[in-house]
């Protein structure tokens, strides 16, 4: 499962929370282990998609799709077994009696049946479940960057003993710790993220564009399964920062600079390097060096209980022991999950929070199963810069490589 209850529970006890409401695709994922395609394409009153959790074990859970995502949730299902959906029913014949011949077919004709309990809008049904568990006070955590305005106005009206409370951090704060199917579901999208970069890596030669060498991350995802989500590649000038591939060509002497970002079964993966078109100049390696210093210094502080700031400071001070004295970078990484940056998003000097689920500042320190991606560029405008980037599993006495332990400066020598 990817919802962490226990962890869901243990939060909620503390903040006395009666319910989670889960709107955006990735929580509405993360609690029901469902997605559809038509929340994530529309986005509209129509295609709202609910996930209900609440904090006492007799309570059952419930799950609202909408007719676009019948069929969706009839394919993947959810351990959610009260899935209910709303709006006009979809064009569809049935023989009186209709049983279906399969699971895929049981679980769609459960939504769609004449006595299937269903309602004509998303505030409808939830309401329905809210009124047949007998939720009419208290605090509903509502993951607020999901429901739309007028859905939110809607049920508030209509329950004004509950407390609706904007919520998405409280999801973000429980998904910091990762369950285990989440820890290898990034594990196999960096996996296949790596394969990708070999793939490109492989085409690497004088003469092509940079837009020709990203195609070939790009099938490459494609062809796993996955979805890229961002490709940074420049080579000479274009490579001191994240620049998009251009039709540039590289030439020798180029050093080039990347970092790319996939999702493959809804979970992220990002990976970073550099590498140079021949030997690379004595600065470059210096830089290259220096990085590499700044990194290990950061690996060596992650354990459980390390604040972000903690390992920031670890990096940004061996780095500028190691050869680059005036690094000025402001982070050394990020979170990920579901998201490809999540609470407390970067490894940094803590900026200050206001909301009721979080402490006063970012600088929340990391429970074992957190996943942490750790980086340290370094550029020079005009010039170029270098890169390393790796995905780390947060443990109890230290962490663990989710992708390659080990980032080379890689050379192209054709």
């Amino acid at each position: 499962m990817l919802f962490n209850r226990d962890r869901a529970l243990q939060l909620m006890k503390e903040f006395d929370v009666e319910a989670l409401l889960a709107t955006t695709r990735h929580n509405v994922l993360y609690l029901s282990g469902f997605q559809g395609w038509a929340q994530y394409t529309y986005g509209d009153a129509t295609t709202e998609t609910f996930a209900l959790f609440f904090s006492r074990d007799e309570i059952e859970p419930a799950l609202i799709v909408s007719r676009q995502d019948e069929t969706y949730y009839s394919s993947t299902g959810s351990w959610i077994e009260d899935v209910r959906g709303y709006g006009p029913r979809s064009a569809l014949n049935m023989d009186p009696g209709e049983q279906g011949g399969n699971e895929e077919e049981k679980n769609y004709l459960s939504l769609i049946t004449e006595d299937a309990p269903r309602e004509e809008s998303s505030v409808k049904a939830l309401a329905r479940i809210l009124k047949e568990r007998g939720i009419d006070k208290g605090k509903v955590a509502i993951d607020n960057e999901g429901i739309r305005p007028a859905s939110r106005f809607a049920i508030e009206e209509m329950f004004p003993e509950i407390s609706f409370i904007d919520g998405s951090s409280l999801f973000r704060l429980i998904r910091l710790q990762k369950t285990y199917e989440e820890i290898e579901r990034i594990r196999e999208a960096a996996t296949l993220n790596e394969k990708a970069l070999q793939a490109f890596h492989a085409e690497l030669a004088i003469g092509k564009t940079e837009r020709e060498i990203a195609s070939h991350y790009y099938r490459t995802v494609a062809a796993g399964g996955g979805k890229w989500s961002w490709f940074h590649l420049g080579g000479g000038r274009r490579s001191a920062s994240i620049f998009p591939p251009s039709d540039r060509a590289f030439e020798k002497g180029d050093g080039f600079f990347f970092d790319a970002g996939m999702r493959l079964n809804h979970y992220c993966a990002d990976v970073g390097c550099c590498g140079s078109f021949g030997e690379p100049d004595p600065s470059r390696k210096n830089q290259w060096n220096a990085i590499q210093a700044g990194l290990q210094a950061a690996f060596g502080v992650i354990r459980s209980g390390v604040k972000p700031s903690e390992i920031f400071h670890a990096a940004l001070n061996a780095a500028k022991k190691s050869g680059l004295p005036n690094y000025n970078g402001s982070f050394c990484g990020h979170t990920m999950g579901i998201e490809a940056r999540e609470l407390p998003y970067t490894l940094s000097d803590p900026v200050p929070l206001n909301d009721p689920f979080l402490p006063e500042n970012s600088d929340i320190p990391f429970p074992a199963g957190s996943v942490l991606s750790v980086e340290l560029p370094s550029g020079k405008f005009g010039e170029g810069g270098v890169h390393a980037e790796y995905t780390v599993l947060v443990t109890d006495n230290g962490m663990e490589h989710l992708g390659e332990s080990k980032r080379e400066h890689f050379i192209v020598e054709k």
